[in-house]
C-alpha cells in the first residue's frame, strides 16, 4: 500500500477538520439532497475496497465521489483498470483532480465528472461498471435502484457506506462491517472469482 495515498488524504482530512464548519453538508449553496459530503477516512476507504476485492480488472464508479478518495485509491492501491467519480459540487471535483494528481500524477485511468447524479445516463452512457461505490441517504435509494440492479445483475459489486441497501431486497449482502458502516453486495460466485 502506498504511504503517499494515506498522507495526501490524511492531510485533506486534517484541513477539513480545521475548517470553521466541520459539516460542509450544511453550508449554503451546497446541494445535499442525495447525501452530504462526509469524507470517509483513508483507512476506511482502503478497507472497503479490500472487502469488495477491487483488482486490475475492475471498472469502478463512485456516485457522489466527494474529494475523489475512492477513485484515487482504487487505481493507486488496487490497480483498477479505470475509475470514474461523479460529483455535483464543482469545487469538490476540482479538489478531487488536485488530490488525485498528487498521488497518481496524470493517470488516464482516473476521471472526475461534475454532474447531477439523477442524470446519470447522460453522464456515463452505457459503461459496464464492475464496482459501484455510494453513500446515499436511505430516503433516496429507490431513485438508484434500477441502475444498481442493472449492473448487479451483470455481476457488479456494490459498496454502500454508512447505510445498508435493505430497501432493494434483490441485492445479496456478501460481506459487511457494521461498525465501520461498510456493506458489500454482489453475486457470491462472481465476487469470489474476482
Amino acid at each position: 500500500m502506498s504511504n503517499l495515498f494515506l498522507k495526501v488524504y490524511q492531510d485533506a482530512d486534517d484541513q477539513i477538520h480545521d475548517d470553521e464548519d466541520p459539516f460542509p453538508a450544511y453550508l449554503d449553496g451546497i446541494d445535499t439532497t442525495l447525501a452530504p459530503f462526509c469524507p470517509t477516512s483513508a483507512a476506511r476507504v482502503l478497507k472497503a475496497l479490500r472487502m469488495a476485492n477491487v483488482n486490475e480488472h475492475d471498472v469502478l464508479v463512485d456516485l457522489g465521489s466527494g474529494d475523489g478518495r475512492f477513485i484515487t485509491a482504487s487505481v493507486s492501491e488496487f490497480n483498477a483498470a479505470r475509475a470514474v467519480g461523479i460529483e455535483s459540487d464543482a469545487d469538490l471535483v476540482d479538489q478531487s483532480r488536485l488530490l488525485a494528481q498528487q498521488v497518481l500524477g496524470n493517470d488516464s485511468r482516473v476521471t472526475f465528472i461534475q454532474g447531477d447524479l439523477l442524470n446519470l445516463p447522460t453522464l456515463v452512457h452505457d459503461t459496464q461498471w464492475s464496482v459501484i461505490v455510494l453513500f446515499l441517504l436511505p430516503d433516496h435509494t429507490e431513485k438508484f435502484a434500477d441502475l444498481l440492479l442493472h449492473h448487479y445483475r451483470k455481476g457488479a459489486r456494490i459498496v454502500s457506506l454508512v447505510f445498508n441497501l435493505n430497501e432493494i431486497p434483490e441485492l445479496d449482502l456478501i460481506t459487511s462491517d457494521e461498525q465501520d458502516g461498510i456493506f458489500v453486495y454482489g453475486n457470491h460466485m462472481s465476487a469470489l472469482s474476482k
